[in-house]
């Protein structure tokens, strides 16, 4: 390891102090941090044009909104990223605070493996015209952001016509999002070494309400067909984009990969009972 960069949630102080005791080790042992701030840390807000293809390694102080964010921006320059779980959950972060001191040792001798993660590109096309463009770590949302109301969506996969729901909305999630917002609604677990995408449709008011999981090479289609006013698109929860009757957001896996660092402390299914079915 020779250049690292930290990021942190700058709203809980436990980040930033953890931040500059590790700031201060990594320097003891001649890694060159990327730093703006007396910190030595970025905030996820920091990352937007910024060069960070001579990085090894990211480390992600934080929840699983900052990793997620995180993870986006460096998948740009292929960096990989380690997560430390200053959240509630934390079911991405490899490890907790208290392991992040001990494992540097590993860390510093680059004796762990990188785990490349899917994530989502996804479009909304208006009147035949692009209008906005996103990625996606964990998901994708399609839903009413304020009334308790049903909007009618029309579901494609690879020009084929699947089902027009009514709906509170729908996700279509990657693996790493299925232990999210796409879990608590009824979907299924997909590993992580699977590259699918799952689509799932939130509180539907139909008997065809089953979660479908599409191939890697798919394009999922979603066509707005009625609604009030007020649905939106959320990309991982962080991205926000109105939407009108009409629109057309397509959906595919992305060339872009999040790189993940692994050290083998916890495995997946450690993960799942301990994160999951215990909170």
């Amino acid at each position: 390891m020779r250049k690292a960069v930290i990021i942190v949630n700058q709203q809980k102080q436990a980040c930033v102090d953890l931040a500059i005791t590790l700031a201060s080790r990594l320097t003891e042992q001649g890694v060159e941090l990327c730093a703006t701030t007396a910190s030595s840390a970025f905030t996820v807000n920091d990352l937007a044009d910024k060069d960070f293809s001579d990085i090894d390694i990211a480390f992600v102080l934080g929840g699983d909104g900052t990793l997620l964010s995180a993870g986006c921006a460096m998948s740009a320059y292929k960096v990989p990223v380690l997560g430390i779980n200053m959240g509630r959950v934390g079911f991405l972060a490899e490890l907790e605070p208290q392991e992040l001191l001990p494992a540097l040792p590993l860390l510093l001798t680059g004796k762990y493996t990188i785990e490349e993660r899917i994530m989502l590109d996804c479009c909304i096309i208006r009147q035949n015209e692009r209008k906005v463009s996103c990625l996606a770590f964990n998901d994708v949302v399609i839903k009413n952001s304020i009334h308790a109301r049903t909007v009618n969506l029309e579901l494609r996969i690879d020009d084929q016509d699947i089902h027009q729901y009514y709906a509170d909305g729908i996700i279509i999630s990657t693996p790493t999002g299925s232990t999210g917002y796409c879990f608590s609604a009824g979907g299924p677990v997909i590993m992580p070494s699977a590259d699918v995408i799952v689509i799932v449709p939130i509180c539907p008011h139909t008997f065809f309400s089953r979660p479908l999981v599409a191939a890697p090479q798919s394009v999922v289609e979603v066509i707005c067909r009625n609604f009030i006013d007020d649905t939106i698109l959320l990309a991982d929860g962080q991205q926000r984009e109105d939407l009108h009757v009409g629109d057309l957001i397509r959906v595919e896996i992305s060339d872009r990969k999040a790189r993940m660092v692994r050290l083998g402390v916890h495995s997946p299914f450690a993960n799942l009972k301990s994160k999951i079915y215990q909170t």
